[in-house]
Parts: structure tokens; C-alpha cells; sequence
């Protein structure tokens, strides 16, 4: 008898214990939260604003004074999420899809530009606090990158990039760096590097390139520069299945 009261709280102790995670990472996830940073590139200041609302959209603008460099907004889905692209250079706009799988991108005008079937998980700078988050023990110092695809709207394909972790900063942060994945992305995409708090729920500071231009209007070359978050962004807990295939 007593052996089956032993059981019978164990497994009672095991329940509640999986149900207030449950109940943390629901709580975590449905409690709105907005983020600030100043992006310097050389004297120009850019602002960057994230909005969390409860049902998990982010929202996401750069500004330069009154004028709007970049906006979009993601909807996350149970296997996947949608991102649209408001405003930002013409090569920026259009919406993406992804579900399970599978990729599906339109433009502005809901014109069908390219889909397909995806081997790698998507990483895009809407949610990085998420995807490191999600991946957090599997960057670790020595390891082999962790690889992943960004869509480019204009190029109409997923192009490579991958993470690594680098040295913890000297209070405990931890560094990881976003790189091109092949040789060809190292002429669109510089080196950045991000730091994190310590147990990964947050993110500090960027350093390299952001995902707007200085003038939506001329060149479509990304902006490079530092920021630091006045109003720190918390990473929300996304399964791994929203990010498409799992990584390798």
C-alpha cells in the first residue's frame, strides 16, 4: 500500500511540476512587452522600437526623427508565422509565410513571387531573442555552427547564414555571432554580434548590421552600426517547430 501512495504522489509531484512550466512559458508568452534601442551609424542616430502584444505579434519599426525607415509585424502560427513588411525599401515589401514547412512569399499586391520546400529552420532579426533562445544549448563554445536560412524578398530564394558563440562578455553575457553561410552571402551580409544576459532571456546589444536601410528611397544597402537597448528585449519562448525544419 505504501508503495502505491509513494507512486501515486510522485507522479501527482511530476504533474504539477510540468504544469507550472507550462503555465510559466504560457504566462511568458501572453504578457505584452516593448523594447527600445539607439542605433549609431556614424552620427546618425536611428531609433528601434518592438512591440509584444498578448496575442505574441511583434511589431517592429526603425525611425530616423519623424520619418519610418522600416516596419513589419509577425504573427506567429502554431507550426510556422507570418511576416509582413509595411514599409522600408521596395526590395524589403511583401509578405512571408511559412507552415510546417513549407515557405510561400507575395508581394504587396498578394502576387505570388516564389515558395518552397524548406530544408533548414528560418532565423529572421524579427525574432533572433527567440530563435537563440530556442537554441540555446546547442550554441555552445566548439561546436559547429548552427546553420539556418534568411528569405531575401528581392533575390527570391533562402540564403544561408549560421550562429556561433564566441567568449562570454566580462559580467557573464553571452556572445553569439550571426555570419553568411556561404560565400556568396559574405557580400550582403556582415558579421553581427549580439549579447545576451546570462540565462539568455534577453538581449542587450547588437553589433554590425540592421535590417533597414539609411533611406528607403535611394540605396538598398543594409545600415551598420552599434546599438544598446535602453528598454531591454525579452526573448518570448517559440516551440522549435515555428522556426520550420528542425536544426541539425
Amino acid at each position: 500500500m505504501s508503495w502505491k501512495i509513494c507512486s501515486i504522489r510522485s507522479a501527482w509531484a511530476l504533474f504539477i511540476f510540468l504544469s507550472a512550466g507550462l503555465s510559466s512559458a504560457q504566462t511568458d508568452n501572453s504578457r505584452p512587452s516593448s523594447a527600445s534601442a539607439r542605433v549609431m551609424v556614424k552620427d546618425i542616430v536611428i531609433n528601434l522600437t518592438e512591440q509584444v502584444d498578448t496575442s505574441g505579434n511583434i511589431d517592429r519599426e526603425f525611425r530616423r526623427g519623424s520619418e519610418t525607415l522600416y516596419r513589419s509585424r509577425i504573427q506567429p502560427l502554431n507550426q510556422g508565422f507570418v511576416l509582413q513588411v509595411s514599409a522600408g525599401h521596395p526590395s524589403q515589401l511583401g509578405t512571408l509565410r511559412l507552415e510546417r514547412q513549407r515557405l510561400s512569399v507575395v508581394d504587396t499586391q498578394g502576387q505570388p513571387l516564389w515558395s518552397e520546400e524548406l530544408t533548414k529552420p528560418l532565423c529572421l532579426p524579427e525574432f533572433f531573442p527567440e530563435f537563440v533562445k530556442a537554441h540555446w544549448d546547442r550554441l555552445s563554445i566548439g561546436r559547429d555552427p548552427l546553420g539556418c536560412g534568411a528569405p531575401i524578398i528581392k533575390a527570391r530564394k533562402v540564403a544561408p547564414v549560421e550562429w556561433v558563440r564566441l567568449p562570454d562578455g566580462p559580467r557573464g553575457e553571452r556572445i553569439v555571432e550571426l555570419r553568411p553561410g556561404s560565400f556568396g552571402m559574405r557580400f550582403f551580409l556582415s558579421p553581427t554580434r549580439f549579447t545576451f544576459s546570462a540565462d539568455g532571456s534577453t538581449l542587450l546589444a547588437q553589433d554590425g548590421q540592421f535590417d533597414t536601410t539609411s533611406d528607403p528611397k535611394a540605396s538598398p544597402s543594409y545600415v551598420k552600426g552599434s546599438a544598446t537597448y535602453t528598454v531591454t528585449r525579452q526573448a518570448k519562448t517559440w516551440p522549435l517547430e515555428r522556426f520550420g525544419p528542425l536544426a541539425r
